[in-house]
């Protein structure tokens, strides 16, 4: 055999080898994305289909964000209210109601109309804007309606009471007498004894 066919017998024999390695590589690397794919297929969804009934709407949310509108623009009237009553000095300055946290107004008639007239504020008055204002401390009765709502035996923890100026002692008379006029910004006006 001459140089020049040994030579040619070689270069056939590397061509086929080329091929063959080729055709290996392609197998293995067949092999490799099938086993791949079936590690992915074996991976859990990391999301799991969740229930959309416990998220807010955009409806939700723009009925909160009306809601709490409402409160902020309460609270600012309230402010304002408090404020202008706090630099009232002269006895027939009329006093600004305020509203309460339901953003009602008391009764005008039940109201203090001016300063002398809050100076001059009966117990019993005290008591129905305390408790208007929701400024009294809840009595034994309320407590025991509001455990026995947390407890699940009553629908409502209402209770309808009408608290009289009598069931209070002076002192606490006088204490609530402070908190409604820190409440209405009328701290600077004493109670006539």
């Amino acid at each position: 055999m001459s140089t020049q066919e040994q030579l040619d017998d070689i270069k056939g024999q590397l061509a086929k080898q080329a091929k063959l390695l080729a055709k290996t590589a392609q197998q293995v690397l067949s092999l490799q994305v099938s086993s791949t794919r079936k590690d992915l297929n074996q991976i859990p969804d990391p999301i799991p289909n969740s229930d959309n009934t416990d998220y807010a709407t955009n409806e939700d949310l723009v009925q909160l964000v009306g809601e709490l509108q409402g409160q902020l623009n309460l609270l600012e009237q309230k402010s304002s209210s408090r404020t202008a009553n706090a630099h009232l000095s002269n006895d027939t300055d009329e006093i600004i109601i305020l509203p309460n946290l339901d953003g009602d107004l008391p009764d005008k008639e039940i109201f203090p109309k001016t300063i002398a007239d809050f100076a001059a504020i009966s117990d019993d008055t005290i008591i129905f804007l305390c408790s208007f204002y929701q400024l009294l401390p809840p009595t034994l009765e309320e407590r025991a309606a509001m455990q026995a709502f947390i407890e699940g035996k009553v629908k409502s923890p209402n209770v309808e009471f009408k608290p009289s100026a009598d069931e209070y002692p002076p002192e606490t008379i006088d204490t609530l007498y402070k908190e409604l006029s820190i409440f209405l910004g009328l701290s600077h006006i004493k109670r006539d004894s």
